[in-house]
């Protein structure tokens, strides 16, 4: 028994760490590309809308396999080596983006890039729910903040390759490079760790295909929809926040980039120790008091009219957003059971729409008005999920039977 118990801490612990370095890959490839915007702009000789016609094009090659990836991992069970080939191609895809000419070119490269990125964040989530599953324990933000943490370390790599005197060539290759590295050295860890910890019992379609009940489907579309808001709001803070302390509160350019940083690295805290406050709370809760706790700092922010509270306020709100998305993914891989996959493309497909689309409308609501409408509005959204949260609660509180076996989620 004790040697049993032993050999499952053990495959569970290789699983994290294989699962963990895929999204530490993720972080690196996306805060590399990120950081590497402008100066991709200025070898393309492009303008605003152009740039934005190519991130359209992440965008569209990212969701056209959100959506249909979750299928192919619940079928053939295969959520590791699909991480594994997104990384490469994510990697690759963002190497190679500088070495070639032309916009239409340049576009169908990123749509690749993009289809490799939108596998690799399915399948990875698949993954992690599945050793969440398996343990018994919280483990979602754990994964999440190495994402964060290689967010930070790829938008670093960018900074030093910069002040050294390198160019996109460097900074984009040295980021591929290290994608498809830290993916590859998964391999290097056992194998034995790939398969599935846990099975569970679940609905099955036609040819005995898992499937989601219509009670399953209400609940992940429900946890989607405050993926949606959850992440329109993330990536609004993400994309505005520097521009509204510089432009709105007048502080310098240095002082933008700083505050931004202290939100990233609050984020990247409170991931760390999220899965600690979730094993205690649970999911819905850390969801609305999020929701309370960002929405607040947000409207703080905007009524004090002042850079130190400003940055107070961002830092505040990074430690309320951080496990947000966490919470959202983990509970819709317990939800989907053996279809976690379809669960888990619902989920990204939605929250991801809210990233992509929200930064624009925000944008367009400033053109308009004004950037602190704009921010009100990132204000209200964190208001909408705490109050989504209380019917959340009751749908999970009626699903909460079916979850035997199950640690509770709610």
């Amino acid at each position: 028994m004790i040697g049993n118990s032993f050999s499952l801490r053990a495959l569970v612990r290789s699983r994290r760490v294989r699962c963990g370095l895929f999204f530490f890959a993720g972080g690196i490839g996306i805060g590399g590309w990120a950081a590497s915007l402008p100066l991709l702009s200025a070898k393309l000789n492009i303008d605003k809308g152009e740039l934005g016609a190519l991130l359209l094009c992440f965008a569209l090659g990212a969701i056209a396999m959100m959506v249909n990836i979750g299928r192919v991992s619940d079928r053939f069970g295969s959520s590791h080596l699909l991480s594994l080939g997104g990384s490469v191609v994510f990697g690759v895809s963002i190497l190679t983006v500088p070495l070639v000419d032309g916009l239409l070119l340049v576009g169908a490269l990123i749509v690749v890039a993009g289809a490799g990125f939108g596998t690799l964040d399915v399948s990875m989530n698949i993954e992690a729910s599945e050793i969440e599953r398996g343990s018994g324990r919280h483990l979602m933000s754990s994964f999440h903040a190495m994402f964060s943490i290689g967010n930070i370390v790829g938008a670093s790599l960018v900074g030093v390759v910069v002040s050294f005197g390198g160019q996109v060539h460097e900074c984009l290759g040295g980021a591929g490079l290290l994608v498809v590295m830290t993916a590859l050295i998964s391999r290097l860890i056992g194998h034995e760790a790939s398969g599935k910890v846990m099975p569970a019992a679940t609905n099955t379609g036609p040819a005995g295909k898992p499937s989601l009940s219509r009670q399953q489907r209400l609940l992940v579309l429900t946890f989607g929809a405050i993926g949606f808001l959850a992440f329109l709001a993330e990536g609004g803070i993400i994309d505005w926040s520097a521009v509204y302390m510089v432009g709105t509160l007048g502080a310098s350019e240095s002082v933008g980039a700083y505050a931004f940083a202290v939100f990233s690295a609050s984020m990247a805290l409170g991931r760390l120790l999220g899965d600690i406050v979730t094993q205690r709370v649970g999911h819905v809760s850390i969801l609305r008091i999020g929701g309370v706790v960002c929405g607040l700092s947000i409207l703080a922010m905007l009524i004090a009219h002042n850079v130190v509270v400003g940055i107070v306020a961002l830092a505040i709100c990074g430690f309320g957003v951080a496990n947000m998305i966490p919470a959202v993914f983990a509970s819709a891989g317990k939800i989907g059971s053996q279809a976690a996959g379809r669960a888990m493309s619902i989920v990204t497909t939605l929250g991801y729409t809210g990233l992509l689309i929200g930064p624009a409308l925000l944008g367009f609501i400033a053109q308009i008005s004004s950037l602190t409408i704009s921010l009100a509005l990132v204000a209200l959204s964190f208001g909408a999920i705490s109050v989504g949260t209380v019917y959340l609660k009751r749908l999970t509180a009626e699903f909460q039977p079916e979850m035997k076996g199950t640690k509770h989620y709610a």
